[in-house]
């Protein structure tokens, strides 16, 4: 599992939240260490020379006095202190300012001590034991006389400072990547050949200066492919009368004209015909018709039948119904395309057809064992007058038109199509709905 983030956003964050949060941590011990520990120390310091003040005071006053005078610490400091019962039990104590008064107390006397921690009334009373003098003393306090609650307020420190910085990190991260997120999907619209909408030209400067330019780049394509498609289209249209006289003077040559000759410039003039429709129909791009539910695994083997009525060893196998919400006209002449071509370079051999099923995505695959396309030239087959063949001839090269009408079909509608070679020869395509 990967535990670095892949987008632009989310390492934006995570860059920024890690360095927050580290100079938050740094700037709480620094505090402590700089701050908060040597007050405590202080105060500590300045309660053990309390303490050994009063244990002395205590020992040099009369019997009588030394009760009212207990009585006197507890009420107005808050302290008990008496004689160190003989036996007594320590117990840990984690509380930091207490652990500072133990050891101070310890300096300060030259003897050790001990601590301890009791439940009285409800709430933690702290003592310890002390040398003052020959005799030993004990020390006892409430917690709520320390009044200072320093693993509380850390990690509420910490908890409040991570949410903010978590708040901002999001908040920043957003602003910065937002425009950019927004160039990526009108790029996107722009290589599947639609015409995204205008972004809007706000942000920083640099942002502003870059989706300006973007906008500028996007109408200069959109008004590049309405060229193109004017220029190829008009072209198309010219070369079609021409076409059609070649035609009827073909029909009207006289009888002694030589049959072969007259058959091989008809297949010349059909292929320089179909040439021109598919020239035509990629320069006009291919418009998302509307999508209707249909059962594919019916639908694909219609059109298996139809290839083996033209000659093609198939072989498919049906699969259960599946229905899915497409455009009929574009799957159908994508899978054709792909039938046509595995049964054109197959060599001759089986083509297999798949259609499988994995919870909202179908993928169906069509499979030869021809001689196949080198690994290097896979993705280029997808490019407008790519041929395996470098040859010109259209019956052996084709026109090198299908399969780039074949993807951009599939663009158009949020397909994928895809080639992969085949283990033991052959290719398989593989379409992904």
């Amino acid at each position: 599992m990967r535990l670095r983030p892949t987008s632009l956003f989310g390492r934006t964050a995570y860059t920024l939240g890690l360095a927050l949060t580290l100079f938050q941590v740094c700037a709480i011990l620094v505090i402590a260490y700089y701050m908060m520990i040597p007050v405590a120390r202080r105060s500590a310091s300045d309660l053990t020379d309390f303490l050994l003040l009063s244990a002395r005071a205590l020992t040099n006053l009369p019997e009588g006095e030394q009760a009212l005078y207990q009585e006197e610490l507890r009420a107005q400091k808050d302290l008990i202190l008496s004689p160190a019962p003989d036996s007594t039990s320590e117990s840990s104590v984690y509380q930091p300012y207490v652990r500072l008064l133990g050891h101070a107390l310890a300096e300060h006397t030259g003897q050790p001590v001990r601590m301890g921690v009791e439940t009285r009334d409800g709430s933690s009373w702290y003592w310890i034991d002390f040398m003052s003098g020959n005799q030993r003393f004990r020390a006892g306090f409430a917690e709520q006389r320390i009044g200072v609650h320093a693993p509380p307020a850390i990690f509420l420190i910490l908890l409040l400072g991570t949410a903010l910085t978590l708040v901002t990190t999001l908040l920043m991260a957003r602003r910065l990547t937002q425009p950019l997120s927004q160039l990526a999907a009108a790029a996107e619209r722009i290589g599947q050949g639609k015409s995204p909408e205008p972004l809007p030209e706000t942000g920083p400067n640099e942002v502003v200066t870059l989706t300006r330019t973007f906008n500028q780049m996007a109408r200069q394509v959109k008004a590049l492919l309405a060229n193109r498609t004017i220029l190829l289209a008009g072209i198309a249209h010219d070369l079609r009368t021409p076409i059609t006289r070649m035609r009827l003077a073909l029909e009207m040559l006289p009888p002694p004209a030589d049959p072969e000759i007259v058959a091989s410039m008809r297949r010349a003039v059909d292929n320089m015909a179909h040439l021109v429709a598919q020239s035509l129909e990629f320069s006009r791009g291919i418009e998302k018709d509307t999508s209707q539910l249909i059962d594919l695994c019916a639908f694909i083997a219609d059109l298996v039948e139809d290839a083996r009525r033209s000659g093609g060893d198939i072989h498919w196998q049906a699969c259960r119904p599946c229905v899915r919400r497409v455009s009929p006209t574009a799957l159908r002449r994508i899978l054709a395309n792909l039938l046509e071509n595995a049964v054109r370079y197959g060599g001759g051999g089986p083509i297999e057809v798949a259609c499988v099923a994995a919870g909202k995505r179908l993928t169906v695959s069509v499979s030869d064992r021809g001689p196949g396309i080198p690994a290097d030239e896979l993705e280029a087959a997808f490019e407008p007058f790519y041929r395996v063949d470098k040859s010109r001839n259209s019956v052996t090269g084709g026109s090198g038109l299908g399969l780039a009408i074949a993807r951009q079909l599939a663009d158009r509608h949020g397909w994928s199509l895809a080639i992969r070679l085949r283990d033991g020869g052959g290719l398989v395509v593989l379409l992904t709905i």
